[in-house]
């Protein structure tokens, strides 16, 4: 988005500054970091963050493999090793077989300026953010004697 050009998800003019490191100080701007681009939730979708206690995602993830044959855990940024050691758990600790399935990707994100005082200008900043996203599915027909 060029400078002065009209972002279409808010209506608000403003300005993304190059990719050099832009300080700004915390009196005269608010930051507001935009949430990131999802996909409809569905049961069996776990997104991990660092705030949610880990057993509690582990305990979700096995009550979702009692009804489903799969869980999708979905982890951003800090979030990734965390979801990268759930699925990890998750597998050692079943009962039944469990294979991984893990795709990385870079996920756009926006943070917003906003200006404290009327003087200020608003602007926008994209950057980017690493992203996992593991499915731990049953093996379903596994011949277990080998026959």
């Amino acid at each position: 988005m060029s400078e002065g050009a009209s972002d279409s998800a808010t209506g608000v003019k403003g300005q993304i500054p190059n990719s050099k490191k832009v300080r700004y100080d915390p009196e005269e701007y608010k930051l507001r970091k935009r949430l990131p681009a999802r996909l409809p939730s569905q049961a069996n979708d776990v997104y991990v963050n660092n705030k949610t206690d880990f057993k509690a995602q582990l305990a979700r993830c096995f009550k979702c493999l009692e009804s489903e044959s799969s869980v999708h855990i979905h982890g951003l940024g800090a979030a990734a090793p965390k979801a990268i050691n759930l699925a990890l758990q998750l597998q050692l600790k079943s009962s039944t077989p469990l294979e991984i399935s893990v795709n990385t990707s870079t996920v756009h994100l926006i943070d917003d300026f906003e200006p404290q005082y009327d003087s200020g200008d608003f602007y926008s900043k994209e950057r980017q953010n690493s992203a996992v996203n593991i499915k731990v599915y049953k093996l379903i027909n596994m011949d277990m004697n080998g026959k």
